[in-house]
């Protein structure tokens, strides 16, 4: 395991605003799926995150994906009709 600085690790609510989500919980998500490794800080029972691994996750797909991504989806031709029926 590399060592993280501990002045280079940031809280739960920073890594929140970064990935843009605007509660915590995601990020609570996040860590019990073990997708985003939580690190000690000295004195603290706070989560704390390397910001480089935040950063660094994937972004996820829109809804709906874009259709070049999923072009014969069947759920992009149900978004296409909700979308044409309110602009009438």
């Amino acid at each position: 395991m590399s060592s993280i600085p501990e002045d280079q690790l940031i809280g739960q609510k920073e890594a929140s605003q970064i990935l843009g989500f605007k509660t915590n919980q995601m990020v609570t998500k996040y860590i019990k799926e073990g997708i985003l490794k939580t690190y000690p800080k000295k004195g603290s029972k706070r989560n704390w995150f390397d910001p480089e691994e935040v950063e660094n996750l994937p972004t996820p797909l829109p809804v709906p994906p874009p259709d070049h991504y999923f072009p014969t989806l069947k759920a992009n031709e149900r978004w296409k009709k909700k979308g044409d029926d309110s602009v009438s």
